[in-house]
C-alpha cells in the first residue's frame, strides 16, 4: 500500500476517493454494455454475450464496493450528495441484476426449446414467432419492473416528508474507510497496558503519550 499512497499523494486525493472513482467508471461501463445486450435481446431475441454467475458477481461487487467507498469520500460533500449516490448505485444494481434475470431466462429458454426431439422443424416453420416470443419477454420484464424502481426512489428515498428514516439512515451511515493510518500507532510505538477484556482476556494497551487522557482533574473550592 505505501507504492499506492504515493501514487495517490502524486494525484493529491485519498484511497476511498480514487477506488471510488475507478469502480464507479467501471460500474458505469459494465451497465452500459449490459444495457447494449438488453437492447440486443429486444430487437433479436438472443444475447451476444450471456455472463454467467461468476462475472454477475464481480459486476455485483463493483457496485457495492464503489458505494461503500464513496461515503468517506472527497465526493460525498453533503447529505444530498449521499441521498444522489445512493439513488445512482440502486439505478446501477437494478439493471445489472434484471440484465442477469432476462439472460438467464433467455438463456435456459433457448436450451429448452434445442433439447426438443423435433426443434429442428419447429425453429424452421415456427421462427418468427419464437423470435417474437423471445423479444417480448425480454421487454416486459423490464417495463414491468422499471417503473416501480423509480417510484421507490421517489416516494420513499426522496420523500420531501420530515422525518425521513431513509434519509437519516442514509445521512447516519459512514462507509467503508480504508484511508491510512495516522501513524500515532505502529510495531514500535510504546503502549501500556490499563486493563484486560473480561470477554476474550486480551489485554487493553494505550500509547505512553495519551495515559493521562483517561484522567480526570477535580478542582474543589473551598468557602473562606
Amino acid at each position: 500500500m505505501k507504492y499506492i499512497d504515493k501514487f495517490l499523494k502524486m494525484l493529491k486525493t485519498d484511497r476511498n476517493t480514487f477506488f471510488t472513482y475507478v469502480l464507479t467508471l467501471l460500474t458505469a461501463y459494465i451497465v452500459v454494455d449490459r444495457v447494449v445486450e438488453l437492447l440486443i435481446m429486444f430487437f433479436t431475441g438472443m444475447s451476444v454475450s450471456y455472463w454467467g454467475p461468476i462475472k454477475y458477481t464481480f459486476a455485483l461487487a463493483c457496485v457495492v464496493f464503489a458505494f461503500l467507498f464513496s461515503f468517506p469520500s472527497k465526493l460525498c460533500k453533503t447529505d444530498n450528495n449521499k441521498i444522489s449516490f445512493v439513488c445512482g448505485y440502486c439505478i446501477c444494481l437494478y439493471v445489472i441484476g434484471i440484465s442477469a434475470a432476462v439472460q438467464w431466462l433467455n438463456h435456459f429458454s433457448w436450451v429448452l426449446l434445442l433439447s426438443l426431439p423435433n426443434y429442428q422443424e419447429i425453429i424452421t416453420e415456427f421462427s418468427d414467432l419464437i423470435i417474437r416470443a423471445f423479444t417480448a419477454v425480454s421487454i416486459y420484464i423490464p417495463l414491468v419492473t422499471f417503473y416501480k424502481l423509480i417510484l421507490w426512489i421517489n416516494k420513499t428515498i426522496r420523500d420531501p416528508i420530515f422525518p425521513n428514516p431513509f434519509q437519516e439512515s442514509i445521512c447516519d451511515f459512514q462507509g467503508l474507510d480504508i484511508a491510512a493510518p495516522d501513524g500515532t500507532t505502529g510495531p514500535y510505538s510504546l503502549e501500556i497496558e490499563i486493563c484486560k477484556n473480561r470477554q476474550t482476556g486480551k489485554p487493553v494497551k494505550i500509547l505512553e503519550a495519551r495515559r493521562f487522557y483517561p484522567t480526570i482533574v477535580v478542582r474543589s473550592f473551598w468557602n473562606r
